[in-house]
């Protein structure tokens, strides 16, 4: 089972993370299921069927963990239950800790009549939040385009005058 390792900011969502896996001699490393999903199970398994039935129309299903988190000062929060993946064993719950603290989180799997019970523990530390930080607002430079074009444009006619005006008087003489 796995939380993340780093101190998480208190308000922040979590992911935990962890596998129930069948330990037996026969089956080693493969998904526990349900009492329901143990014949397609061991057919599976044992006899090269389907992992989906004879006619691909079945679903292996998983066990259920419940989850639970104990705060450092001993504060018992039941996270709830959830169910592992039927194929791959792995589970997964999202938990926003409610406040700062070093929370232990324990996954425990009560067994059930092909299983025998198992637990696992992990631990996640929850710190304050990141302090707000305030951006100021950009200040946008004013757009002198059409006051450059304007200026650009007088000049073209002011040299333009003084050539026709430098043209006429030439003329005059």
């Amino acid at each position: 089972m796995t939380a993340p390792d780093v101190d998480v900011p208190v308000g922040t969502g979590l992911m935990i993370k962890g596998s129930v896996l069948d330990m037996s001699p026969a089956q080693a490393g493969t998904a526990c299921v349900s009492k329901e999903s143990m014949t397609l199970q061991m057919e599976y398994l044992h006899l090269s069927m389907l992992q989906g039935g004879l006619f691909n129309n079945e679903t292996i299903t998983g066990v259920p963990v419940l989850l639970t988190a104990i705060g450092s000062d001993g504060t018992v929060i039941d996270l709830g239950t959830t169910t592992t993946n039927g194929y791959s064993g792995a589970f997964n719950y999202e938990w926003t800790p409610p406040k700062e603290d070093t929370y232990q989180i324990i996954a425990s799997f009560t067994g059930d009549d092909s299983y025998s019970s198992s637990m696992s523990t992990t631990a996640v530390s929850v710190g304050r939040a990141p302090e707000k930080v305030n951006i100021p607002e950009q200040i946008i430079p004013p757009d002198y385009t059409m006051t450059i074009l304007g200026v650009g444009i007088a000049v073209i006619i002011a040299v333009v005058i003084a050539a026709a005006a430098a043209v006429l008087l030439l003329r005059k003489r």
